[in-house]
C-alpha cells in the first residue's frame, strides 16, 4: 500500500509557485519585439518568418501560461479536498474516542 504525505504548507507554497510563473509567462511579451524587427527589415524574406515566430511564440507562451494557471487551479482543489478530509476525519475520530 502507497502512502501520501499531504503537508499543506508546501502546497500552498508551490500553488504561489505556479500562479507566478503563471503570471511571468503571461508578460514575457517577445511578439511584440519580433513584430517590430521585422518592420526595420522593410522587404527582407525574414520579415514573414519574423511575423510567424512572433505568433507562434504568443501561441506558446499563452498555452504554458494556461498550464500554470490549470496546475495552480488543480493543486488548490487538492488541497481543499485534503482539508475537508481531514478534517472530517478529525471529527469522526472525536465522535469515537471522545474529547481529549
Amino acid at each position: 500500500m502507497s502512502e501520501i504525505h499531504v503537508v499543506p504548507k508546501d502546497m500552498k507554497t508551490s500553488i504561489t509557485i505556479a500562479e507566478d510563473a503563471e503570471r511571468d509567462i503571461r508578460k514575457a511579451d517577445s511578439a511584440g519585439h519580433l513584430s517590430k524587427a521585422g518592420g526595420a527589415i522593410p522587404g527582407a524574406e525574414s520579415v514573414g518568418y519574423l511575423s510567424d515566430l512572433g505568433t507562434r511564440w504568443e501561441s506558446e507562451t499563452d498555452d504554458a501560461a494556461d498550464d500554470a494557471q490549470d496546475l495552480a487551479s488543480e493543486m488548490e482543489k487538492a488541497l481543499h479536498d485534503f482539508q475537508t478530509t481531514d478534517a472530517g476525519a478529525g471529527a469522526a475520530g472525536r465522535r469515537v474516542m471522545g474529547p481529549s
